[in-house]
């Protein structure tokens, strides 16, 4: 599939294109029109922009009731007023029952549009950009694992697709006072003495940047707090591995200046020539593969007792005959990594084969390119595939083949209706997966949800349209995040469970909904 983005034309200033972080903006399930007034404007690099709050408070006039009042001062009630009490209440009922749930594909009536129902995301935020990110990735940091308490503060590494190479950059960000939003659309005096915490406080955008030579394809981070390595795979054909320990050493630090030597990558991977790639993958022990264009794969490793950082090897594994799209270790096996081709395989490999040929394949695993993989970290046995076609699978590597040696996927979903652009198995539950695609959809997925007979026509039932046609919705589907144009990838927050990430050409999204 294409992966390139549309860039835009526009021509800015050498600074961070990162542009704005908001409070809401991202329609997600059940949806109602979307509010685009939040997007606010932050300049990058050193200098933190200012949030503006579209909601300022305003005042209004009460109205005033006027009640007669009997000789001992009570109130008495006015002709009609019980009955106008109940018409509201009738009135309420009604909305409700005519409030439908919207799914992609249903047709608005004339004058319809879409907003976020904030009450279905514990946390929603926006971040709108000048330059489009294809990639991203967060970065650990030391605010402790399995956190939960509102406000987030989280740090993440994009990479852009910028009209010039020379324009483009590496940038690093940190984004805090990221509050609860699920109450957002309360009105003060529906508030409980739990909400008062949900502070409406603009979130803060801070950045460091690196000038990158060429648009970035795609960028990994080593999840390691005290080196973590980011590498960027650039459409020159080169992989460059940068050290951003020292980039956020300055965003931490008022009035630091970034030296000559950090703005340069400690060591640029030149085996694959001109040939670009999109494939990258870091094993925890410092090892990186590289998958390009041409399906050749090579692994760099980083070594103290050779007198450089990394050496890079020079014989690619071979085995795939077309683009090599995907890339992921094993979470159990160190030596052992998977791979997904535009040839519709999924190939596994061991670095440990002196003929750097695969060990496993699933020939036409899928019947079209297989964009992306993820291994889940918890089931590791289990392997998820996303498809052109718009298909994901689920591989359970225990039953690779049948006995006429032909493989079956454990489970296999067609709901997006254009190709799968991300995959990733969730780190906290083993059976809930992430899935976006080119359908401008993100889509949660519990694999372990099994539904009897009678509930599953409740559940057929349940899922009618606007015009009262039965819609052929899957049990495990938990929910469906809308609101952003052309989404490119995923990722799950390793250190904040359920905070998930996405980028697009209309920007990032960070949230958590109330489904996981």
């Amino acid at each position: 599939m294409s992966k390139r983005q549309n860039s835009s034309t526009t021509a800015v200033e050498e600074r961070s294109k990162v542009a704005a972080l908001s409070g809401a903006g991202a329609a997600g399930q059940p949806a109602r029109p979307i509010d685009k007034s939040r997007d606010m404007d932050v300049d990058g690099d050193a200098d933190m922009g200012e949030f503006e709050d579209a909601f300022e408070d305003e005042i209004e006039e009460e109205d005033v009731v006027e009640r007669d009042e009997d000789s001992d001062g009570v109130e008495m009630m006015q002709d009609g007023e019980e009955n106008d009490d109940d018409e509201d209440e009738e009135d309420e009922a009604t909305a409700e029952k005519k409030r439908q749930v919207y799914l992609p594909g249903d047709q608005l009536a004339e004058g319809e549009t879409l907003q976020v129902d904030n009450s279905a995301y514990h946390m929603l935020h926006s971040m709108s950009v000048d330059w489009p990110s294809l990639s991203f990735d967060f970065v650990p940091d030391n605010l402790g694992n399995s956190r939960s308490l509102f406000p987030h503060t989280m740090y993440a590494v994009a990479g852009t697709q910028a009209d010039r190479a020379f324009r483009n950059q590496v940038v690093l960000m940190k984004m805090s006072q990221l509050h609860r939003t699920i109450n957002d659309d309360l009105d003060d005096e529906d508030r409980t003495d739990e909400d008062v915490n949900d502070l409406d406080e603009d979130p803060i955008l801070e950045t460091k940047v690196i000038r990158h030579q060429g648009g970035v394809n795609r960028v990994r981070v080593l999840q390691s707090y005290e080196s973590p390595l980011t590498a960027t795979w650039a459409d020159t054909g080169k992989v460059h591995i940068w050290d951003i320990k020292k980039l956020m050493t300055a965003l931490e630090t008022p009035g630091a200046k970034l030296s000559s030597t950090s703005q340069q990558p400690l060591f640029t991977i030149a085996s694959h020539g001109t040939v670009e790639g999109y494939s990258m993958d870091w094993n925890p022990d410092g090892r990186l593969l590289t998958g390009d264009c041409a399906g050749n794969i090579y692994l760099t490793t980083r070594r103290s007792d050779t007198g450089a950082n990394f050496v890079a090897d020079r014989i690619s594994f071979k085995g795939h005959t077309a683009s090599v799209e995907d890339i992921q270790w094993s979470p159990e096996e160190a030596s052992v990594f998977a791979t997904s081709s535009v040839d519709q395989t999924i190939k596994i490999w061991d670095v440990r084969a002196k003929a750097r040929r695969f060990a496993l394949d699933v020939p036409n695993a899928h019947d079209s390119d297989i964009n992306v993989i993820s291994w889940n970290r918890k089931s590791r046995y289990l392997l998820a595939s996303g498809g052109d076609n718009g298909d994901f699978k689920v591989w359970d590597m225990r039953k690779w083949a049948d006995a006429s040696g032909r493989s079956t996927p454990a489970a296999e979903f067609r709901w997006h209706k254009k190709a799968v652009t991300s995959i990733e198995w969730c780190p906290t539950d083993e059976s809930v997966l992430a899935v976006s695609g080119a359908d401008d959809q993100l889509t949660l997925w519990d694999l372990a949800v099994e539904l009897d007979a009678e509930e599953e026509a409740r559940h057929r039932d349940a899922m009618v349209g606007p015009d009262g046609t039965k819609r052929d919705v899957p049990a495990q589907l938990l929910f469906i995040h809308q609101g952003q144009n052309h989404i490119k990838e995923l990722h799950w927050h390793p250190q904040i469970p359920g905070v998930l990430g996405s980028t697009a050409a209309s920007g990032f999204n960070f949230f958590k909904t109330i489904s996981v």
